[in-house]
């Protein structure tokens, strides 16, 4: 199930590297861990809203001051083919030659500019620079379980992060739901236990609402795997 991998490069802006670090602490995970769900985020969850046309405006548009510091991680090599390819594009578009390193910076400043979940609203007016997350364990019916490991595996995602963006996505609206989803069926009454870090804000939100967080989370979790269409 786990995808090819490859060691590359990237430079990153001041204030990615900031928010970066911030967020590793926030969820307790690696910058990679991050990278990596941003990545995903870009190419699989919104793939729609990348394309070579609106890199390169973003590119034009945007005073970007990358930092002279390189960073190594793992990358997924289905990404780093779809990453060289949109380089190219965006090349001829502004006639313009990038390192490779450059221009993974390029993405990962349009992501949090552009996409993040982590920079919405409703997330940012929450996290706050030195609060610790909460360890916290989820009871899941084992398909759903079994299917949360796949993804984190396949896509090299931390499950804290994956579940942070599950319960924190705007559309699903307050805890619990407007009106009980009619469309989401758990196949398997069977649970097993998994154990993730969340900001304190969303494990309060759970704990103060008279639904099991186990219940909320599987629910979340069915309808946001339905909306994005992810396998």
């Amino acid at each position: 199930m786990k995808g090819a991998t490859k060691v590359t490069s990237y430079k990153l802006t001041l204030k990615v590297k900031r928010l970066l670090e911030k967020y590793s602490s926030n969820l307790k995970t690696s910058k990679a861990k991050l990278i990596n769900y941003g990545l995903f985020e870009v190419f699989v969850k919104n793939k729609e809203k990348i394309g070579p046309d609106i890199i390169a405006e973003y590119i034009n548009s945007t005073k970007l001051i990358l930092k002279k510091d390189t960073y190594t991680f793992h990358i997924l090599e289905e990404y780093y083919n779809q990453i060289t390819n949109l380089k190219e594009e965006v090349e001829k578009i502004n006639n313009t030659k990038y390192h490779d390193n450059e221009f993974l910076g390029i993405i990962l400043s349009f992501y949090f500019d552009k996409i993040a979940f982590l920079r919405k609203k409703k997330v940012i007016e929450q996290l706050e620079e030195d609060e610790k997350p909460s360890q916290i364990g989820l009871y899941l019916n084992i398909k759903l379980k079994k299917r949360i490991n796949e993804l984190c595996e396949k896509y090299q995602l931390n499950a804290g992060t994956l579940f942070f963006d599950v319960l924190s996505d705007i559309s699903s609206k307050n805890f619990p739901f407007h009106s009980f989803p009619k469309n989401i069926y758990i196949e398997s009454e069977e649970k097993e236990r998994i154990i993730i870090y969340l900001p304190k804000y969303i494990h309060n939100e759970l704990n103060e609402n008279p639904l099991s967080n186990s219940f909320i989370a599987e629910i979340r979790a069915e309808q946001f795997f339905k909306k994005f269409n992810i396998t």
